[in-house]
């Protein structure tokens, strides 16, 4: 009988493949583990004589187990390594050729209003220490889109080339600052007398997630604002971004993505919104009218 641990010279071979094209650690055991189940339920021979109708029940039989999110994932994993086994001519074709991907609904995420964000900037006396971090901190995070842990990785920014370093989910990136995070960040760390990493500090040293997300939380409980977590300020800045006209590639690039799904996760709760705005410009009919054609 087939063991998919008699494979491990593949799934070796799979799992480097994932790693130098760039993938996080996370992706990377979920992508090999769930090509494992895979094999491991088949069990009727090696990979070569796996066929769609494999694939087909097996993702029928996931449809009645788990949400269709995870099917979705499932088949994105399957589709990894097939296409690694025929790039390495251990296979002649994909068996997951020819099968469309399970869709799911994405539910929007929160995110912060351009209004609200503005209240939590005005909140922040810059007559005071914690004002002034405070205020760096959250144009920070609209303006670039980092996650928390990134965040509080920084060291200070590449002022001519008007970039930051982070550390984090993705590992090391370099991430574009806009003016006014570059000026608000000169004030912090002059006022702060601080020159070198970690860059941002608290009371009693440096500044960690939890502090984060405690400033936050009180800012937000302060002024009337709905606190929709730290995180939220990552979804506003795509958001933002998308409503400004950036490319999609640049935005991912900017984020530190690697697949177009997370920007549509991201941008879910705006779709509408964005929608409408290009149909303004874009309009069939108005742009007939311009051209006068009745």
């Amino acid at each position: 009988m087939f063991r998919a641990d008699g494979y491990s010279e593949l799934f070796h071979g799979f799992q480097l493949a994932l790693e130098v094209s760039g993938l996080r650690p996370s992706t990377i055991k979920h992508y090999t583990t769930d090509a494992r189940k895979f094999l491991e339920h088949y069990s009727g021979g090696p990979p070569s004589e796996v066929t769609p109708m494999h694939i087909r029940q097996y993702l029928a039989l996931l449809k009645q187990r788990v949400s269709a999110k995870t099917v979705y994932e499932v088949q994105l994993a399957l589709r990894k390594f097939f296409r690694f086994l025929v790039d390495e001519g251990e296979i002649a074709g994909s068996p997951c050729d020819g099968i469309k991907l399970t869709r799911y609904r994405v539910d929007p995420q929160p995110l912060y209003s351009m209004d609200e964000i503005k209240a939590l900037l005005a909140s922040c006396d810059l007559n005071t220490p914690s004002g002034i971090r405070d205020y760096a901190i959250i144009i920070v995070l609209f303006d670039t889109g980092v996650r928390v842990g990134e965040l509080i990785s920084m060291s200070p920014p590449d002022w001519k080339n008007r970039l930051v370093k982070v550390d984090g989910k993705t590992g090391v990136r370099y991430v574009p600052l806009g003016l006014s995070s570059l000026q608000a960040l000169e004030r912090y760390l002059r006022k702060w007398s601080v020159s070198d990493s970690p860059m941002w500090r608290g009371k009693y040293g440096p500044l960690t997630t939890s502090g984060v997300l405690q400033m936050v939380r009180r800012r937000c409980s302060s002024f009337g604002i709905p606190y929709k977590g730290v995180h939220a300020f990552r979804r506003s800045a795509a958001a933002q971004m998308k409503r400004m006209g950036m490319n999609d590639s640049d935005i991912m690039e900017i984020m530190g993505w690697g697949e177009v799904t997370m920007l549509r996760r991201y941008v879910a709760s705006v779709s509408l919104e964005l929608a409408q705005s290009a149909h303004r410009q874009f309009s069939p009919v108005d742009s007939a009218v311009a051209f006068n054609i009745r």
